[in-house]
């Protein structure tokens, strides 16, 4: 019988030192070295990694895809989820699925961002320098945006901004619905939503030729038979002095 009991402990420690060996090789053979982020341009990359991978398991490529990966995300602001892949045993993968965001408006002390139907998708008390800033395309402090016409030009400028880097520092809504964009000192007046691509081509083609200046360009009358664009230039205090 003792002897039993003696061959029975032994067999149950040789099990468990298999198990515990078996545990220490399965995390030090998928041990992760290196993570990939793809997908994301609200936050860098160290912070995706921050608020995705979480936790201790997180280091292993076979868990990591698991346990992380998530289809919708509450507590992440501008994302809808993100999925982890193993691309290897000692590599992951972040792919991030981020809101579409058209822009975002002041409201009380806060930005309000959108999406191209109008509807709330986050607010935050700081500013996303990537995402265009629209003024003047709500009522008396009120939420709703003033009508389906001036979302359709908000959504039509957003798409013509995500093609290029740049985002002008701020666009404004007229209550005639004249549109003027502000990039630094130079004030970009396109006038109504009318042959938007063809005037933003040639507004961006000229802001690198009138950097370092201040003034209007003028794009209003810009159409199928005219091309010109002028700049109504600011004369610098002081040279006027001089």
């Amino acid at each position: 019988m003792k002897k039993s009991k003696k061959n029975s402990l032994a067999a149950a420690g040789m099990i468990l030192v298999l198990l515990l060996a078996g545990v220490i090789f399965f995390f030090t053979y998928y041990q992760v070295d290196e993570v990939q982020v793809m997908g994301g341009s609200h936050y860098s990359e160290k912070q995706i990694k921050k608020m995705v991978l979480r936790g201790p398991l997180a280091s292993n490529s076979v868990l990591a895809p698991l346990l992380y990966t998530k289809q919708n995300t509450k507590d992440v602001p501008f994302v809808d989820g993100y999925t982890v892949t193993r691309f290897n045993r000692h590599t992951i993968c972040v792919s991030v699925k981020e809101k579409d965001i058209v822009g975002c408006i002041p409201y009380l002390d806060s930005y309000i961002y959108f999406d191209r139907n109008g509807v709330f998708v986050e607010g935050s008390t700081e500013r996303n320098e990537k995402i265009p800033f629209f003024d003047g395309i709500i009522l008396n402090e009120k939420l709703p945006i003033k009508d389906e016409t001036v979302m359709n030009t908000a959504v039509a400028l957003s798409t013509i901004f995500s093609k290029n880097d740049k985002v002008p520092d701020h666009i404004e809504f007229g209550d005639d619905g004249q549109i003027s964009l502000v990039y630094g000192d130079i004030t970009v007046k396109l006038g109504k939503d009318e042959y938007l691509e063809d005037k933003m081509t040639r507004v961006l083609a000229i802001l690198p030729l009138i950097s370092g200046k201040k003034g209007i360009l003028h794009a209003e009358n810009v159409n199928d038979n005219s091309k010109t664009i002028t700049l109504e230039q600011e004369q610098d205090e002081n040279q006027n002095s001089e």
